[in-house]
């Protein structure tokens, strides 16, 4: 998803989600060249409207009384809109998408989400704004809802105008003669839509602030009571032995005691209730959803990872019983900071999430089992077509990606089927395992230097062929009757067309969400090193080491962590071919650095992080073998009686990271590797000599001394047989 614009758990996204800062003009008007019957029903809203005329622009945040008038007039331009563009959803969000770029052209970069996915959220958010309309407390908790998504976003009363124009420009050019008062209408919702997000900004900005010092403290003082609990364990325990038996106890013990997730299932037992499945799951990853507030992508995305196990733990979820355990548990791990400020900042966390949970479960309980009969539905000839059609598609919309797709038939419809195959596993496995796999496919992405902005097309011609496959699916049902959507119960469509509905947009929802993560992975492990290795550019990797810190310079190099999934850059430099890169890192790594306090060298961290770094040497870069090894060699530069101090750090050519390794593993391959003059490198000779003289060369001796001994014996006892 775009980092400036998916926020959305909603399928759509008003049109202020597009706004970007943008250089101070003049204000718009807001009836600016309205006709005499826009103005009249204009005038009409602005009475009806609590907000943005009499308040002020993001002052506040109440509900919005539309006429029925204004009502009429807003579902009947959208319908009209609709229909000029063929009764088409994805042509209607697609073209209101497509103005908003063109409005705004200073973020067109940040629109990073797919454009068929990001077409139809809009489209949904319009229809949603629009059946939310008569009930007015529906309308302000679903333009709160969208708000809370746009907190990242600074909205100001000229973006906003900006993209009132931008929509009723494209509303005017294809519906030419619209109802009188229509333009005043739109201006009217649109402004309040805006209006509210500036409020949510300003009020919840604070909030934001408490909760990040709160759980810092909630996290802090969880492990000082751990660490407490675990050092009087080793005072008071007599033994070693005792004293690691008690250690662990108290650890566990203490840990519990005091975290957040064992508070809440103790406030659960005082009030009566069991913790239920759905509550265990969103404990293990209620830090992460914590520290994603401030982020409403991300929020929003892990909201939809979560939905997945959440509908598998429980049936029914009722996440209202959450909010007293989740504030009972505060007030107790914050007795002294605990305020009615932290109460109501707690609470509207719980608020977000809950929203957003209750519209992903909604959205993964309906789309699962039309997935199920999608994909077994799907032929093998159907399966054939997606293969050739979906790359024809897609070097159609991006050209640039045939340099990037160079491999053979046979591995693009490999492509094809793990594509396939990813938007099943999102409903079928567990989240953990399927968010496991999706980052370490995004990894390889990184390493591999594709551009995120080729996402957008390639999930855009997936949907594109999936939905000409699902339309050739026979269809008994010839019913017209409307029913209602079961992923968001906010419109209805004929039961003839549910199914395929359903199998379509469950197959977008899934694929964008894929995407989504991919895009994240890669975002967050496209490091400067990274891209260093993409270039093979040793200067360019020296210019992204000036930044890293002593201690942590090696680790830059050697693991880049994205969720439970890490990559090594000099590992990939190895594989990818950056042999110039590579060998710059194992020089830097292996180089002895030091400040007033600490001398800094990579030996360990090197091993730890990458044990067989001698086999992936030797395999992939021969000509680096003897790079490594004089890397594990410190000569002095100054010299006494003609002879000169060196160093050699023998410990990982004789021990391995692995205790159970015999020998180790980079010794090994030096040993396989069989070439005489690497062989003869002195560190090498100097560790076999060691372990000759002090290791094999006894067991050695008594071995041979014991064959001589029992064939002296057999030659005697054939002698006296003669």
């Amino acid at each position: 998803m775009a980092d400036a614009k998916t926020t959305g758990a909603n399928e759509g996204q008003p049109a202020p989600e597009t706004i970007e800062q943008q250089p101070a003009e003049e204000n718009l008007s807001e009836t600016q060249e309205l006709g005499e019957s826009d103005a009249e029903v204009a005038s009409q809203g602005q009475a009806s409207t609590n907000q943005t005329e009499g308040s002020g622009f993001g002052e506040a945040m109440t509900v919005l009384k539309m006429t029925l008038t204004e009502i009429t007039l807003l579902r009947t331009s959208f319908d009209l809109l609709l229909q000029s563009l063929g009764n088409d959803r994805e042509a209607v969000g697609d073209a209101i998408y497509g103005t908003k770029i063109m409005a705004l052209v200073a973020i067109k970069d940040s629109f990073k989400t797919p454009r068929a996915v990001m077409s139809l959220r809009f489209f949904n958010c319009f229809r949603l704004l629009l059946e939310k309309a008569e009930d007015f407390d529906e309308l302000k908790i679903y333009v709160e809802t969208l708000a809370f998504k746009h907190l990242n976003l600074e909205i100001t009363e000229l973006r906003v105008g900006r993209v009132q124009d931008a929509f009723l420009e494209l509303l005017n050019q294809n519906v030419p003669n619209l109802p009188p008062g229509t333009n005043a209408a739109w201006k009217t919702m649109l402004s309040y839509c805006g209006s509210c997000y500036r409020f949510v900004g300003d009020t919840y900005g604070e909030r934001l602030r408490i909760i990040k010092e709160d759980w810092t403290v909630v996290q802090a003082s969880a492990k000082e009571k751990e660490e407490l609990a675990s050092k009087q364990s080793k005072e008071e325990a007599g033994e070693e032995g005792d004293d690691m038996v008690k250690e662990e106890s108290v650890k566990r013990e203490g840990a519990e005691t005091f975290s957040f997730g064992r508070m809440c299932a103790f406030s659960n037992e005082v009030m009566g209730q069991k913790t239920e499945g759905w509550m265990e799951e969103l404990l293990k990853v209620f830090h992460v959803l914590v520290d994603m507030i401030s982020s409403p992508v991300h929020l929003q995305e892990e909201c939809d990872l979560l939905a997945i196990n959440l509908i598998v733990r429980s049936q029914s979820i009722e996440f209202e019983k959450f909010k007293p355990v989740m504030l009972a548990a505060l007030r107790s791990l914050l007795p002294k900071q605990w305020s009615t400020a932290h109460e109501n900042a707690w609470e509207w966390l719980w608020s977000t999430v809950a929203r957003n949970l209750r519209e992903s479960t909604m959205k993964v309980r309906a789309f699962k089992p039309y997935n199920v009969k999608l994909f077994s539905t799907l032929e093998e000839e159907q399966l054939d077509r997606f293969r050739k059609d979906v790359y024809t598609d897609f070097f159609n919309r991006a050209p640039a990606s045939q340099d990037l797709f160079k491999q053979s038939q046979t591995r693009l419809r490999y492509i094809a089927d793990r594509v396939l195959q990813s938007s099943s596993d999102l409903f079928q496995k567990n989240k953990d395992e399927t968010l496991d796999d999706l980052s370490a496919l995004g990894l390889r992405h990184v390493g591999y230097g594709i551009p995120i902005e080729l996402f957008g097309p390639f999930v855009e011609s997936c949907v594109t062929i999936m939905g000409q496959l699902i339309s050739d699916f026979p269809n008994d049902n010839v019913s017209t009757k409307l029913v209602w959507c079961p992923k968001d119960n906010a419109h209805q469509i004929a039961e003839k067309d549910l199914r395929e509905h359903m199998m379509i947009e469950g197959f977008r929802w899934s694929i964008g969400l894929t995407a989504r993560v991919l895009v994240r992975t890669i975002m967050d492990g496209s490091t400067a090193v990274m891209q260093a290795i993409h270039l093979d550019n040793p200067t360019r990797l020296r210019r992204a080491l000036l930044d890293a810190p002593r201690s942590e310079r090696c680790v830059w190099q050697l693991a880049v962590m994205v969720g439970s999934q890490s990559i090594s850059p000099l590992f990939w430099s190895l594989r990818s071919g950056a042999h110039a890169t590579a060998k710059t890192m194992i020089e830097d790594i292996l180089t002895i650095r030091a400040d007033r306090d600490n001398y800094y060298y990579g030996v360990d961290e090197l091993f730890q992080f990458q044990p067989n770094i001698a086999d992936n040497v030797l395999r992939e870069a021969p000509f680096l073998a003897e790079t490594l090894l004089d890397g594990l060699i410190w000569r002095s530069h100054k010299s006494q009686d003609n002879l000169r101090p060196v160093i050699y750090y023998l410990k990982h050519l004789l021990q391995d990271m692995d205790e159970t390794q015999m020998l180790s593993r980079g010794l090994i391959s030096y040993i396989r590797f069989n070439h005489p003059q690497t062989i003869m490198h002195p560190i090498l000779t100097f560790s076999l000599d060691l372990l000759w003289d002090r290791l094999a060369k006894r067991f050695f001796i008594m071995d041979r001394i014991l064959t001589v001994v029992n064939c002296l014996i057999f030659i005697l006892a054939e002698c006296r047989l003669l």
